[in-house]
């Protein structure tokens, strides 16, 4: 076990170049009946420890749909295994991740082991002992808890604080629910009136907004758009809440937990995201389809602003969080494969980012992917049955005057018009194919989607990989993003915006969360739900300030926001509480240095 240990140590934990992290870091020992070791691994971000030492003893080890175990054509490392114990740092899962990887207890089943030690139990209280019990019920001998228990509980200190912090509860309940995960929608918020302004200064927001101050105008003109490329991070948080022992079960439980339940948001303090980017499974971004990018704009390097900040700022991201671009299966033509394409956005190397060494490999998901070739298909038999009506129109024509030669004319004509649109359908067919073929011969994981929405991406890391947990980095503007929300893709918003500086922090709130509500959807169908704890304000004029975001209205200095708020859709049907709290008078330090002037 002290061996086992030691593996996770070497490793370097959580902090570790190849580190499973957000998920555990763990270690495998496999020990012969008379002591030696025939297989030891530590988990990493692309496989488990108990898969790693089964590999290392020899054993031949694929996930389908269920683990397909092969040995060497000879008994004796089988019977060896049979007589071996495993030692295991923490209680291996009996759990899928998706359709990609079967539960560990499983594979240890398959392998034959009869025995099997465990440090401690997963520290999550709605996991603990069911992998145990999975072994025991397959006839395994089980012993947790009783060899250097404390040891491997300090092993694993920081993911019991991430595993049972706000983020991964929610997480959890979701994927229970709706067997899809979390959905954070990072972005900003502009005035709709002024989405040229924002447009022409990049990824952050126009240097005048029309000499009016936010406080001044009508809510619910407001957009979502992509979010900057650079923005500050905060380092608040105080860990695990001892006083949330229970997972939420139901919805109303998921939308009931309170934002002052912070987690330890953030590791990554100073990088440009926001504070949930290192702990969810995957980070999506957008190759928009044209029309759908910035305002009178649809140039590729513009719509590449998803690709470049994969690669470059996603490049800090934890190697286990998986870095996923979203396109049209119709757009794969118009996206760079070489670090010479001249549509390149500058300072990008996306020969290393579709190679993805050193991480989790970088996805490819192709939206409508099937309905684009039956498109193609389609287009080519009507380009057919058009050629075919023109030649037998002629023909009969020609038959009618009794001129035999025109009339086989005409049919042939017809005839090379369905071949040559046949000829070109194919052509496109097999440029797809190669596409395709050449990005997965660089490591790319390319998928294929029938639907096209983000919930249909969603449905998709829910199915196939069981993730819970996914930051969405918005690619499109205005009310693609509102429909996501509708469509139930997003139970979270981080959003951009300026607020006027003058005030208090509580104005300040209130303005925000009222510009977000109006670029998320109207209240009868959705409501966004914030408190002061999640709002993170920034003076854009202060010397360390990312010089994108200096904003000015009127001379006087606007503050840049993170507003995180949690987004609900309204449910006409659900059953409603009404209770009546009592009120308190305003203490007269707040009315006099934080309230609003109205107070």
């Amino acid at each position: 076990m002290q061996k086992a240990i030691q593996l996770v140590i070497d490793s370097g934990g959580d902090a570790g170049a190849r580190s499973a992290f957000p998920l555990v870091t763990t270690g495998a020992l496999l020990v012969s009946k008379d002591g030696k070791i025939m297989g030891q691994g530590c988990s990493d971000y692309s496989k488990n420890s108990v898969h790693a030492a089964m590999e290392n003893a020899g054993l031949e080890i694929t996930p389908l749909q269920e683990w397909c175990v092969t040995w060497p054509s000879s008994d004796k490392l089988r019977n060896e295994v049979s007589q071996a114990t495993l030692y295991l740092t923490m209680e291996p899962t009996n759990k899928r991740r998706g359709q990609v990887l079967p539960p560990i207890t499983q594979l240890i089943e398959l392998s034959g082991v009869q025995r099997v030690v465990i440090g401690c139990q997963d520290p999550v209280p709605a996991r603990a002992t069911k992998g145990a019990k999975a072994l025991h019920s397959a006839g395994i001998e089980v012993t947790m808890g009783s060899i250097l228990a404390d040891e491997c509980r300090e092993l694993i200190k920081d993911y019991t604080e991430r595993a049972n912090g706000k983020l991964q509860r929610m997480a959890r309940t979701q994927f229970n629910i709706f067997q899809r995960p979390l959905g954070f929608l990072h972005c900003s918020v502009v005035d709709s009136d002024n989405i040229e302004a924002f447009a022409n200064h990049g990824n952050a927001f126009g240097k005048e907004i029309d000499g009016k101050r936010l406080s001044f105008r009508d809510f619910g003109a407001y957009e979502i758009a992509p979010p900057p490329e650079v923005i500050w991070a905060d380092s608040q948080g105080d860990g695990y809440d001892d006083d949330m022992d229970s997972e939420p079960e139901s919805l109303d439980d998921l939308l009931s937990l309170e934002f002052d339940e912070e987690d330890e948001q953030e590791r990554l303090s100073g990088t440009p995201m926001m504070p949930w980017y290192e702990q969810v499974e995957a980070v999506v971004a957008t190759f928009p389809h044209p029309g759908n990018g910035p305002l009178n704009d649809d140039s590729v390097t513009t719509r590449l602003n998803g690709l470049k900040w994969l690669s470059t700022h996603g490049k800090t991201l934890p190697p286990g969080v998986e870095r996923i671009l979203v396109l049209d299966a119709t757009d794969l033509d118009d996206l760079p494969l070489s670090n010479d394409d001249p549509n390149l956005p500058r300072g990008v190397d996306v020969e290393q980012f579709w190679k993805g060494e050193g991480r989790k490999p970088t996805r490819v998901l192709l939206r409508r992917g099937r309905s684009a070739l039956a498109q193609s298909a389609a287009k080519v038999a009507a380009e057919a049955a058009a050629a075919a009506s023109r030649a037998a129109t002629a023909a009969l024509e020609a038959i009618e005057t009794g001129d035999a030669e025109t009339a086989a004319k005409a049919a042939l004509e017809g005839q090379q018009a369905a071949a040559v649109a046949s000829e070109l359908a194919q052509k496109e067919l097999m440029r797809t194919l190669e596409l395709k073929q050449k990005l997965t011969s660089m490591g790319t994981i390319v998928e294929t989607l029938n639907g096209g929405g983000p919930i249909d991406v969603m449905k998709h890391l829910g199915r196939r990989n069981g993730y819970k947990s996914v930051v969405w980095r918005a690619g499109c503007w205005g009310n693609r993003g509102v429909q996501s929300i509708l469509d139930g893709a997003f139970q979270w918003v981080s959003a951009h915006l300026a607020v006027d500086a003058q005030g208090g922090k509580f104005w300040q709130l209130m303005l925000a969360e009222r510009a977000v509500q109006g670029a998320c959807g109207p209240e009868s169908k959705v409501k966004v739900f914030a408190a002061q704890e999640d709002i993170s304000l920034e003076y854009c004029d202060e010397p360390e300030a990312d010089g994108d975001c200096t904003l000015t209205v009127d001379g006087k200095p606007i503050r840049h926001v993170r507003l995180d708020c949690r987004v609900a859709l309204v449910d006409s049907e659900r059953p409603r509480d009404f209770v009546l709290h009592k009120t308190k008078p305003i203490d007269r330090k707040v009315i006099e240095e934080d309230a609003p002037w109205f107070l």
